[in-house]
């Protein structure tokens, strides 16, 4: 009998363990008081990977903005503005407002090569280590997600691609499976991270490139990490999910994207994703979702939150921008010297080279203007997303 309790009292143990984290229960997920809980919060785009767009100018990938900035403003310049976008582009001020719109969790956004020595000092360590910590002290949780894989997950500029890609690599795959590997040995018993977003919207050679690449991925995370759930993406940016006949981990979540720029009611654009709840009693999560005016923005979270749908909450695309038109939550606003530079940054041309000066005084501009002290937040869209806890 003594050495039943034993068993019994490690065993207890274990479960009291595993439940202080984020947790999938069959279509629910449950935080640690084993409560349902609904992750609702922003991406934090534009970040730990550059999107030329979310800085006012092109669809260009961050490493030809950085090549470029290199070229105009020098490569010394280009790498203290690249480690300053790090450090400060999120601060404690920015958490401490999500907090305050009653939202519990930020998605990030990260390239593999913040994690890089040779590149960037491997700076991506310290920089995730400070935002889990203002996470931490504002009660929000952090879903970490690799948006640029080694190689690059899709050949989109949103993953900063390579060539060859990380399909065609296995070099690179094994690079990101060795990635995971190292940011669950780091994070394993860190209450604040909800999950793993192992691949944001893979463009995989074919289905079974996608689900052989997450089964090697799953099973070095779980060698170092059984406490933290994983987020799943589906291919065609995040939207078919036919490959999955089974669940590829028992704690897991699936993460759709959803965008309605081509017209249709984001409520009719919901029922394969319902339907894969169904089928596979798994939680579903929206990643992204966004971009748009305030009345598509208010159908698109009112179909996100529909209890009809049974999903376990959403993340609004994205945090903090320059404004590009549709509404902008938190608005980084640059004067109307900016636009040329940056527009040259995704896309350079001989005729307008910007001289070393220009090419610092306007850095040196968006490193103040992008803190959060300076930024402005659209109040209509702040009532539209706010959460009352």
């Amino acid at each position: 009998m003594k050495k039943n309790g034993i068993l019994l009292f490690f065993l207890l143990l274990s479960i009291c363990s595993d439940a202080a984290f984020i947790h999938r229960d069959g279509k629910l997920l449950r935080d640690k008081s084993n409560d349902p809980v609904l992750l609702r919060g922003v991406n934090l785009g534009g970040w730990l990977l550059w999107e030329g767009w979310i800085w006012g100018g092109k669809f260009t990938a961050q490493s030809a903005i950085q090549k470029n900035i290199s070229a105009a403003a020098g490569e010394k310049n280009a790498a203290d503005f690249r480690d300053y976008v790090y450090r400060n582009f999120i601060g404690e001020a920015d958490i401490r407002a999500i907090s305050e719109m009653g939202l519990n969790v930020v998605r990030v956004p990260f390239n593999n090569r913040i994690f890089d020595t040779a590149q960037c000092n491997a700076i991506g360590w310290q920089v995730l280590d400070s935002l889990l910590s203002w996470c931490a002290k504002y009660h929000v949780y952090a879903v970490l997600d690799m948006h640029g894989a080694p190689g690059g997950n899709s050949p989109y500029f949103t993953a900063d691609p390579e060539k060859p890609d990380l399909w065609k690599s296995e070099k690179d795959k094994q690079r990101t499976v060795d990635l995971w590997k190292r940011i669950a040995a780091r994070y394993k018993d860190n209450e604040t991270v909800a999950g793993y977003d192992l691949l944001n919207e893979p463009i995989p050679a074919s289905d079974a490139d996608l689900t052989a690449l997450y089964e090697r991925i799953i099973s070095a995370i779980r060698s170092v990490d059984k406490n933290h759930c994983l987020f799943v993406e589906g291919s065609s940016f995040a939207k078919k999910f036919t490959m999955f006949t089974s669940l590829p981990d028992e704690n897991m979540c699936f993460s759709f994207h959803i965008y309605t720029w081509f017209g249709g009611k984001p409520a009719d654009k919901m029922d394969d994703f319902v339907s894969l709840e169904n089928r596979l009693n798994v939680p579903i999560w929206c990643g992204e979702w966004g971009e748009n005016n305030y009345d598509v923005i208010t159908q698109t979270r009112n179909a996100l939150e529909e209890k009809q749908n049974g999903f376990s909450g959403w993340c609004f695309w994205t945090w903090k921008k320059i404004p590009n038109g549709y509404a902008t939550l938190c608005a980084v606003e640059m004067d109307e010297t900016w636009k040329p530079f940056i527009t040259w940054c995704c896309k350079p041309s001989k005729k307008n080279t910007p001289s070393a000066q220009t090419a610092n005084d306007e850095l040196k501009k968006f490193e103040e203007s992008m803190l959060f002290r300076n930024c402005r937040i659209d109040t209509n869209l702040r009532k539209i997303l706010e959460v009352t806890r």
